[in-house]
């Protein structure tokens, strides 16, 4: 029994200082208070000067139910996610992975509308492209 705990806790140590080793620091983008007349929202990107390839969301409040986030970049293009699922309060997304090398401008919440207590928060982080600081954004 012990050389299955050994192996396991060297698996575990493996990964995770795999996924320190990439740097992989999450950078806090923006956040927005769901409106509970709408069915959907905005973030406004604060961070417009780096490149970010995984995006993440995290909520606090009350769960949202999301139909889809959509991407929009600050060369005008755009990428959308469908999720069709309830984050719960305190929880993560899943990760979202960007294709290309773009700047974001700013990410659309498509949800249902709920009749909430209080207003969910929402707020959204990414990883940035290590070597991003080093390209022009335009």
């Amino acid at each position: 029994m012990s050389r299955y705990r050994l192996a396991f806790t060297t698996l575990v140590l493996f990964f995770a200082t795999s996924l320190l080793a990439r740097g992989q620091v999450w950078d806090f983008l923006g956040h927005t208070e769901i409106d509970s007349r709408r069915d959907h929202g905005k973030i406004q990107i604060v961070r417009r000067d780096q490149l970010f390839r995984n995006i993440q969301l995290r909520i606090t409040g009350e769960p949202i139910f999301f139909d889809r986030l959509v991407f929009h970049f600050t060369n005008g293009t755009s990428q959308e996610f469908v999720v069709s699922g309830r984050i719960s309060s305190q929880e993560k997304t899943r990760v979202f992975d960007l294709s290309g090398e773009r700047a974001l401008d700013n990410v659309e919440l498509w949800y249902y509308r709920e009749s909430w207590g209080h207003n969910p928060q929402v707020s959204l982080y990414g990883v940035h492209l290590a070597d991003s600081a080093s390209k022009s954004i335009e």
